[in-house]
């Protein structure tokens, strides 16, 4: 592992980073105000909530493939009755 000589201390923001998210939120936000979904089609409507929804629903992560695993399944049939 590099150790770390110089630059911004682990944990401290980009600042410049933080601007321009401050500066894209507020952006949007405004955007997302002057929309007038009424004289939308229904196209528009549908690309408009699937931009969205990659904000709203969290994407799934992939599951790394594990180990294999063995188990065994025994099945009782409980309705046979015993000829004893």
């Amino acid at each position: 592992m590099r150790v770390k000589t110089g630059g911004r201390k682990k944990g401290t923001p980009n600042k410049i980073s933080s601007q321009v998210k401050e500066k894209l939120s507020q952006i949007i936000d405004e955007t997302i105000d002057s929309l007038d979904i009424s004289v939308m089609n229904s196209n528009q409507k549908i690309k408009l909530i699937q931009i969205g929804l990659q904000y709203i629903i969290p994407k799934s992560q992939i599951i790394e493939e594990q180990e294999e695993q063995n188990f065994t399944v025994e099945i009782i049939d409980r309705l046979t009755k015993d000829s004893d």
